[in-house]
């Protein structure tokens, strides 16, 4: 069965409804050779809010993740996330599966990035295994 790049980076980042990968584009930044893979969810997907109603989206905000590379290309994932409005009015932005709230980085490449300093590896070392400055480990 053959599937198309966007259907095999769903299937390979474990996207479930609402998201999707609406496209996949593969740059050179600064002689690095980059995977953006840009994330959407689907119209008119229902959002549970704090109060646990559930909700359409009322806005989206930008964001970006890094991710663990991909065939040895820095990937970064790109999503506009969903914001509801609750009934009281309170705006919420939506969680997303791949990343914790405020997090630069997905959780694989947070996962990734512990294991090796668990192993006493430097953080310096670690860092430069996975393509960032140790400050932002």
């Amino acid at each position: 069965m053959e599937k198309n790049s966007t259907e095999i980076f769903k299937i390979a980042l474990g996207l479930s409804h609402p998201w999707e990968v609406s496209s996949v584009n593969f740059e050179v930044v600064d002689k690095h050779r980059e995977l953006h893979i840009y994330l959407s969810f689907i119209r008119g997907s229902k959002f549970k809010g704090e109060d646990d109603k559930e909700y359409t989206a009322h806005d989206t905000v930008e964001r970006e993740w890094q991710h663990l590379n991909f065939f040895e290309h820095r990937c970064y994932l790109h999503a506009k996330v969903p914001r509801i409005r609750q009934s009281d009015g309170k705006v919420i932005t939506q969680s997303v599966p791949w990343a914790r709230a405020g997090s630069g980085f997905t959780l694989l490449f947070e996962a990734y990035s512990m294991l090796l300093i668990e192993c006493e590896m430097p953080v310096s070392k670690a860092a430069k295994i996975m393509g960032v400055y140790s400050q932002r480990l």
